[in-house]
């Protein structure tokens, strides 16, 4: 059982991310726009180092677009090569939901953070991280159906 103080410091913050596998980025776009009024989209080719996928170095490449959802930022990933856990969810059921995700501040905290998760016996099963950025998925999905994503960023994409 956590203490008050444990639970208080590690507390995620609100959620600032959906992600969404896709298929065709460009197609699932162009129909956001168009029936959901949804964009302006920023497209971006994020070049990961130090990318790992179950605890071990990956190589992997992914298409990725996000807009606007007022408070949340929605991001839309489409695997273009190497293996991901994003085949995982494709393989399982198709496109869809993959993470919530939170930003949690410094390249320091995200460490602290994960390594308290660890110690709760959650661990990471993909990362990547920037110059100026860090992004870890957590192993939450058998219990509730989502995976949770940590994120370290000087600001929101869109």
């Amino acid at each position: 059982m956590l203490d008050t103080e444990t639970k208080k410091r590690f507390k995620l913050p609100d959620v600032s991310q959906i992600g969404v596998i896709v298929k065709d980025i460009e197609k699932t776009i162009r129909y956001y726009e168009s029936a959901l009024g949804i964009g302006p989209w920023v497209r971006l080719d994020i070049e990961y180092r130090d990318r790992t996928l179950r605890g071990k170095p990956a190589d992997f490449k992914y298409k990725m677009a996000f807009a606007s959802l007022g408070p949340v930022e929605l991001e839309l990933i489409q695997p273009v090569e190497g293996a991901t856990v994003y085949d995982d969810l494709v393989a399982k059921k198709g496109e869809g939901l993959h993470h919530l995700g939170f930003d949690v501040g410094s390249m320091k905290n995200i460490e602290e953070r994960l390594a308290f998760f660890k110690q709760q016996g959650i661990e990471v099963i993909q990362s990547g991280r920037t110059e100026t950025a860090k992004f870890a998925y957590l192993d939450t999905e058998a219990v509730g159906g989502v995976v949770f994503e940590l994120i370290s960023r000087p600001a929101r994409r869109a």
